[in-house]
């Protein structure tokens, strides 16, 4: 049976591996899945950046040609060496990067050719002719220019209305009567030979005191354009490094991803070095422009932003989940065996019972032959009448000896006496029943057990009497004893495992094995602290054992109290911060001196301070005091939390007994904390008790007698 049992145990402890496992596996995964979540946003900030980087560059190329119009604005003409002097006092070249001319284009119909061409030449540009050669409606010509590039320097009376690409852009410009950005251009010299790939940003100009709302009104105020012809590769050039981007990125001119309208390129988009994480195609909108940008993050990105957080959360949560599921079977193989006792226990209390039964059944039959007396006590003389079965019970010969109440008292234990007399005279006054359990001593000196109820007789509204029966329960007493000691066996059993886990947990959790991530860490202790908890549950099961069995020693001497209090405190204060809340002592006017054992004195403040942080709400205060109350020293702790109901007053000193099951499991305690404390107060002469009002708080106290 042991060993099918030992396999369910195993069966049981691989299913609970495999979930675990399972679970960990799906927290490593969502773990990676936000690590892959968080990449993609940094990489999607890295481009809205170089997005926003480009457009802050047009718009100083905007502002440069804002600033070229206003001249135009201002000047009723302005004249070549004027146009020079005010670009080079712009430093363009230094303060715009990228920038390969600046010029302005004269706007002039087909029959204005002849007298510009002159003009311009008497200007001191003698060779100067527009061209392409050509007869065209409307011309664009260019008149002015500074160029910043000695390898790339149009040349003027270049036509750019005569070339698609500016055309558009010019006729863009013109519509809307603001700045636009020009498709892929090829910036010429004078034999019109193409030199670098390009971007031309054109403003127009309107005569001035010509309306221009309407885009016919711009058409006939047109007076030219000035422009600027910049290099896309020179210009991120300078404002890549400024940026310190982590991507690698082409940028098209149009819609597509046409090579040849490639605008920049990174040299090591084609490199193959190893496949990004992360790549986009982004669509952009410049100044009435569509280009195209595609990215895709580099070495440096994908190491900045891995994350090897899965895989130590895997291997510790895989460690983790070993470590719970031997856990797990060592408490399941030892609860099994503790059933197999206990079962052992029972089958034998079973035969017992039975042969308990028996003995009824026959009693029914003869009354002689049971184990069960009969007895009865007058009141008005205290004579007692026993039959036969009460003598064999109290280990007698002869029914002549026991008469009288007295006489029945002197057969009972000296231990109980005093508290059977106060339980009959309870029963007569008609405060309580009268059902007991009480021990006598044979006269061999064998302790034995009895058990005894009795019902009140009345006459006329007057006790006269009482009758009662009286049965053997050693038996059942032996076999509290039994089952008692193996509660304290199986606690200390599971104790020495239990130290050792807890020891483990301590190490992992104080890094003395390896560092642990944060995750793993918080995982971790919440199990130290459960183990924690599961040591002072059995730690209060072995000493409830021991209080229940008097094995637990005193060794009490006089000393004063408040320093015990004070010390209490102290050992305590940990918990109240933990729990949000102050302990005050209260000056006390006196000092008292109590024979006790200090550190049951300790044991005792320890569950009532606990308990009064444990209840009471988030920043209050817990109020400590010690005061003299008729010959005793009594030490008060107060609280304001949640108080006790009328059901919750009656019970609050048995073991096992927690005043609201749900919300006490929740905060810790095991119920027996009061129920030691009051054996503990008694053992030392001394008395506990409470007051009380639910809502309101709660107030708990120990008093000991005074030493003068």
């Amino acid at each position: 049976m042991f060993s099918f049992a030992h396999r369910k145990n195993i069966r049981a402890s691989l299913w609970l591996l495999l979930v675990l496992l399972l679970l960990t596996v799906a927290i490593s995964w969502f773990i990676q899945r936000q690590s892959l979540r968080y990449s993609a946003l940094a990489f999607d900030a890295q481009i809205n950046e170089l997005e926003h980087s480009l457009g802050l560059c047009l718009r100083d190329n905007e502002e440069l040609l804002l600033g070229a119009k206003g001249l135009y604005q201002a000047s009723q003409t302005v004249e070549r060496e004027e146009f020079h002097n005010y670009i080079n006092s712009l430093d363009v070249a230094h303060r715009y990067p990228g920038m390969q001319s600046l010029g302005y284009s004269k706007w002039i119909a087909q029959n204005e050719v002849a007298a510009l061409t002159q003009n311009i030449r008497d200007q001191g540009v003698p060779q100067f002719s527009i061209f392409p050669q050509g007869e065209r409606q409307y011309y664009s010509t260019i008149i002015y220019v500074e160029s910043f590039s000695q390898d790339n320097t149009p040349s003027v009376g270049f036509d750019l209305f005569s070339e698609p690409v500016h055309r558009d852009a010019i006729t863009a410009a013109v519509e809307i009567g603001q700045a636009r950005l020009s498709g892929k251009v090829k910036l010429v010299q004078a034999q019109q030979q193409a030199k670098y790939a390009d971007s031309f940003l054109y403003l127009p100009i309107f005569k001035k005191g010509v309306p221009t709302n309407t885009a016919a009104q711009r058409w006939e105020a047109l007076e030219g354009f000035v422009y600027a012809a910049f290099n896309t590769r020179d210009l991120l050039a300078e404002l890549l490094p400024q940026r310190n981007l982590q991507i690698e990125f082409s940028l098209y001119a149009g819609r597509a991803a046409d090579k040849s309208r490639s605008l920049f390129e990174s040299p090591q988009i084609n490199e193959n070095l190893f496949t990004p994480a992360h790549h986009k195609y982004v669509q952009l909108e410049l100044y009435g422009q569509p280009w195209l940008l595609y990215a895709e993050s580099n070495a440096e990105f994908e190491q900045q932003h891995t994350s090897h957080l899965p895989v130590i959360t895997l291997l510790v949560g895989i460690f983790i989940d070993c470590l719970l599921c031997a856990i797990f079977y060592g408490l399941v193989t030892q609860r099994q065996r503790a059933l197999l006792l206990a079962k052992s226990m029972t089958e034998d209390a079973r035969v017992i019972n039975a042969q308990l039964k028996h003995s009824q059944d026959r009693f029914e039959l003869a009354l002689e032959s049971s184990g069960m007396g009969i007895w009865s006590l007058r009141f008005s003389d205290n004579n007692m009448q026993w039959d036969a079965s009460m003598c064999a019970l109290f280990g007698l010969t002869d029914n002549n000896s026991l008469t009288t109440y007295e006489s029945f008292l002197a057969l009972v234990h000296r231990e109980d006496t005093q508290r059977v007399f106060m339980e009959i005279a309870q029963a007569i006054e008609g405060k309580k029943g009268y059902d007991t359990e009480y021990r006598i001593l044979w006269p061999d000196h064998q302790i034995r057990h009895l058990a005894s109820r009795a019902k009140i007789i009345y006459e006329g509204g007057e006790a006269v009497s009482m009758i009662g029966t009286c049965w053997d329960i050693s038996e059942r007493k032996r076999l509290d004893k039994v089952k008692t000691e193996f509660v304290s066996t199986v606690s200390h059993e599971l104790r020495t495992p239990l130290t050792a886990i807890t020891g483990a947990l301590g190490l992992m959790i104080g890094g003395n094995l390896f560092e642990l991530p944060e995750k793993a860490k918080n995982v971790l202790d919440i199990a130290y602290k459960n183990a924690q908890r599961l040591k002072l549950l059995i730690n209060d099961l072995l000493d409830m054992d021991k209080l229940l069995a008097g094995k637990l020693e005193f060794h009490c001497e006089p000393q004063p109290l408040m320093p015990l209090v004070e010390r209490a405190v102290i050992e305590n204060r940990a918990y109240a911060d933990q729990m949000q809340v102050r302990y005050q002592i209260v000056p006390a006017s006196v000092a008292p001196r109590v024979d006790v054992e200090d550190i049951r004195v300790l044991q005792i403040m320890a569950n009532f301070l606990s308990n009064a942080a444990k209840f009471s709400k988030p920043d209050s205060d817990v109020i400590i005091s010690l005061t003299c109350v008729e010959g005793y020293a009594r030490i008060s702790v107060s609280d304001t939390g949640v108080g006790l109901d009328e059901e919750s007053k009656s019970h609050i000193f048995e073991k096992f007994y927690q005043v609201d099951s749900s919300d006490t499991r929740n905060k810790g305690g095991t119920g027996l904390g009061l129920a030691i404390t009051k054996e503990i107060v008694e053992r030392m002469n001394g008395r506990v008790g409470f007051t009380s009002v639910l809502g309101e708080g709660s107030t708990f106290y120990a008093e000991f007698p005074i030493v003068h």
